[in-house]
C-alpha cells in the first residue's frame, strides 16, 4: 500500500493542477491551500452539496472519486460568464448545473492527467465522468484529501478520495519530495483536455438541391403610399429560418467537422422568414443565380391562429 507520504505529494500535485485549470477558467490568480488527510470506513454519499466525478486510468487499472462544491462551482460559472456573485443559499438552475457538470469534467480531466504522470502510468484513454448513483462508487474504505482552494477573495475545497485498491495500485510511485504548490499567475493556458467519448456514427445526409428561378422584379409603390418613402431606408434583418433543433451543451462542445444533426422540420416543410424576429412568411428556398433564395408561399402565417 502506498504510504502517507506518497499520497500527499500525489494529492497536493493534483489540487494544483485543480488550482491551474480554475485560475485558466476565471482569469485571476488562484491557489491551492495546503491537503489534509482523514479515513473513511463507509461509503461515499452523494447529497444537495457536492458533484463528483470518477477519474479511470486504464493503464493502471485504478480510478479515485473527486468531489466538488456545487455551489462554489456555481459562483465560478458566474465569473466566467460576467454576471454577479450569487448568494450561498441561490438556487443553482438547470443551465448553471449543466455548465458546472462540465467544469468538473474538465478540472477532473487535468487531475487524473497529473495523477497519470505521477505514477508513472500512461495518459492514453484517461475518461472522466460526473456521477450520481453511489453504486458507481468504488468501494470503501477511503483515504480523503480535502485541500482549500483559494480564488481570489473566496473559496471553495476540493476532495480526492482514494479506494483500497488504487493505493495499493500507487504502491510502486517513486517517492520524490513534496514540491511547493505555485499560486496560479493568469496567462494563455491550454485546456484540459475533453473527457473521452464513445463515437457515435454521423446519421447519413444528402445534399439539397433547389430549383433554379429568377428574381421578382420590385415595383412601384401603390397609389396613396407615398408617405412610407419616408421610413423605406430603414434597414430590417430578415432571417430564412430551414429548421431549429436542440443540444446538451455537451454536444455543442463535441461538435466538429462534418458533423450532422437533425432538424424539427421535414425537407419537404416550408422555412419561415422573420424580419426583425417577427414571423412574417413562409415559404419554399430556390436558386437565383447561384444564390440561395426564398419563394414567398404564405403572408402572415400567424394571421389564421390569431
Amino acid at each position: 500500500m502506498a504510504t502517507d507520504a506518497q499520497l500527499t505529494t500525489i494529492a497536493e500535485a493534483m489540487f494544483a493542477s485543480c488550482a491551474s485549470v480554475l485560475g485558466a477558467l476565471v482569469d485571476r490568480p488562484v491557489l491551492a491551500g495546503t491537503a489534509t488527510s482523514f479515513d473513511a470506513e463507509g461509503s461515499l454519499r452523494i447529497d444537495d452539496r457536492w458533484v463528483a466525478a470518477l477519474a479511470a486510468i486504464p493503464d493502471a487499472s485504478l480510478s479515485v472519486v473527486l468531489r466538488f462544491d456545487k455551489r462554489d462551482l456555481a459562483r465560478v460559472v458566474d465569473a466566467m460568464l460576467g454576471n454577479p456573485e450569487s448568494s450561498d443559499d441561490a438556487e443553482v438552475d438547470a443551465m448553471q448545473l449543466s455548465i458546472v457538470s462540465e467544469t468538473v469534467l474538465q478540472i477532473a480531466g487535468a487531475m487524473v492527467e497529473k495523477l497519470a504522470t505521477e505514477i508513472d502510468a500512461s495518459t492514453d484513454g484517461l475518461h472522466t465522468e460526473v456521477i450520481d448513483r453511489t453504486a458507481d462508487f468504488p468501494a470503501p474504505p477511503y483515504v480523503v484529501f480535502a485541500a482549500p482552494i483559494d480564488i481570489g477573495s473566496s473559496h471553495t475545497t476540493v476532495e480526492i478520495c482514494f479506494d483500497g485498491k488504487a493505493t495499493n495500485r500507487i504502491a510502486g510511485v517513486r517517492g520524490a519530495a513534496p514540491a511547493p504548490v505555485p499560486a496560479y499567475v493568469p496567462e494563455p493556458v491550454a485546456a484540459a483536455p475533453a473527457p473521452a467519448r464513445a463515437a457515435r456514427p454521423a446519421p447519413e445526409s444528402h445534399p439539397a438541391s433547389f430549383a433554379p428561378m429568377p428574381p421578382t422584379p420590385l415595383r412601384a409603390a401603390a397609389p396613396g403610399q407615398a408617405n412610407l418613402d419616408l421610413v423605406n431606408d430603414v434597414p430590417l434583418q430578415i432571417s430564412a429560418v430551414l429548421g431549429r433543433t436542440s443540444l446538451s451543451l455537451r454536444d455543442v462542445v463535441a461538435l466538429q467537422s462534418g458533423s450532422v444533426f437533425e432538424l424539427d422540420k421535414l425537407a419537404t416543410d416550408p422555412i419561415d422568414l422573420y424580419v426583425n424576429n417577427i414571423l412574417i412568411a413562409r415559404g419554399e428556398v430556390v436558386v437565383v443565380d447561384d444564390k440561395f433564395a426564398v419563394k414567398i408561399s404564405e403572408l402572415n402565417p400567424n394571421a389564421e391562429k390569431s
